[in-house]
């Protein structure tokens, strides 16, 4: 990281001085050397994992890191089922259809404010399809970081103009390869690759902070298309560049082959670091670093959260396990209850510690499992041994604050 960042993040740190323990400042510190942040309209934006500084939303966050809440840290909510793509990887693809109007949407966005939410990413399905689209992120507000997940599906100049007065602090287009021809054919539809470009240069010129996004998979670790995606990243002016790791949840289902070996994740891993440490570039985010045990690792129903089109509430956006429905209960009710399984972060991804487990389900199932069968799937999990790096140095004789948890 550059100098000229350490000394933006230098009142943080001595904001956070004797708040939080040392050890957890220090092995920050050490660690943002692996990232590459950008100064964008005025503030810095370490990646999406955090909101950008100065804001209020990065007040909340620190305010929060501090307390040491259990709260969703992020909530992304599927706005809707709609796409015009079919890709085979799609983490919504065997959700139940439905969408919620926009009185309801809007409730919601309230509700994820309320428990607390500092970053609300709006996803879907596609979520520039809703005509209302401007109206969700203006409910955000300036109090909250706002992201929007989009294929770039008919971004016009005047829709991006309007995005970014309403708000909007990042939005984040999917590529899936640098080859068109691939490209288009894991959407199944010609020209959706130059579509895509166009949606990034159309972002950038209206001033958004814009990030790409890809599922990391073997296939573009081995053939190299992971580096030729950050190259073309930076050729176009991205501010960012998200690497997923493929999970078996939606259109996936079922599909454990596609996991990630600890050697191709060591790989995204040591990706993220040295193509940060060059300080030039989009900053890259890999998940399979960030949600390491040496990292955050998986806060899912811990500091992150999912609302999906039809209202169900589940712990993460890859993990279909419904604990409820906010259009019949308020969200903080569903929260509280989920404490009872995600009272501390994991060192291990969710979804993929229930892959087997899921295997003994129909294939035909419409996702997510009901609460019932949710509740009987995480009473089989495992408590890990540990916590995650980030968290062992912050919990260090403190417990996180929270609700009580519920009885089985």
């Amino acid at each position: 990281m550059q100098l000229c960042n350490w000394i933006t993040l230098t009142p943080v740190f001595l904001k956070c001085l004797g708040k939080l323990p040392f050890r957890h400042l220090w092995y920050l510190a050490q660690q943002f050397r692996n990232e590459n942040p950008h100064h964008h309209n005025g503030r810095l934006h370490i990646n999406t994992f955090f909101p950008p500084y100065p804001s209020r939303a990065f007040d909340r966050f620190l305010d929060a890191a501090i307390k040491r809440d259990r709260l969703p840290y992020s909530t992304y909510f599927a706005v809707t089922d709609k796409c015009p793509y079919q890709c085979p990887h799609c983490s919504y693809g065997l959700h139940t259809p439905g969408n919620m109007n926009t009185s309801q949407a809007l409730e919601t966005i309230r509700q994820i404010k309320e428990l607390g939410s500092i970053t609300i990413g709006l996803t879907g399905g596609e979520p520039l399809v809703r005509d209302d689209i401007t109206d969700l992120v203006k409910a955000i507000g300036d109090d909250t970081a706002g992201v929007i997940f989009t294929t770039g599906y008919h971004l016009t100049n005047e829709l991006a103009a309007r995005l970014k007065n309403s708000g909007l602090d990042c939005l984040m287009i999917g590529l899936e390869s640098d080859d068109p021809r691939e490209h288009d054919k894991i959407r199944g539809t010609a020209g959706s690759f130059e579509e895509g470009i166009k949606a990034i240069n159309t972002s950038l010129q209206a001033g958004l902070y814009t990030a790409i996004s890809t599922v990391g998979t073997r296939s573009k670790i081995a053939n190299g298309n992971i580096l030729r995606m950050a190259q073309l990243a930076a050729k176009y002016g991205v501010h960012e560049f998200r690497i997923l790791e493929p999970i078996p949840t939606g259109r996936l289902y079922h599909q454990k082959e596609e996991i990630l070996s600890p050697q191709d994740s060591n790989w995204l891993v040591d990706f993220h670091k040295q193509w940060n440490r060059k300080n030039h570039g989009p900053a890259v985010c890999s998940f399979s670093h960030l949600e390491s045990s040496d990292m955050f690792g998986c806060g899912a129903g811990f500091h992150h959260l999912f609302v999906d089109a039809l209202g169900n509430v589940c712990p993460c956006d890859l993990t279909p396990l419904s604990f409820g429905n906010l259009l019949d209960e308020p969200l903080e009710i569903i929260w509280n209850r989920m404490a009872r399984f995600f009272d501390l972060p994991r060192c291990r991804c969710l979804m993929k510690e229930l892959a087997g487990t899921l295997d003994r389900l129909p294939r035909d199932m419409k996702l997510p499992l009901n609460p019932d069968e949710s509740v009987k799937l995480c009473q089989l999990l495992r408590p890990d041994k540990k916590l995650p790096r980030i968290y062992r140095n912050l919990f260090k004789g403190h417990r996180p604050s929270g609700p009580p948890l519920t009885p089985p």
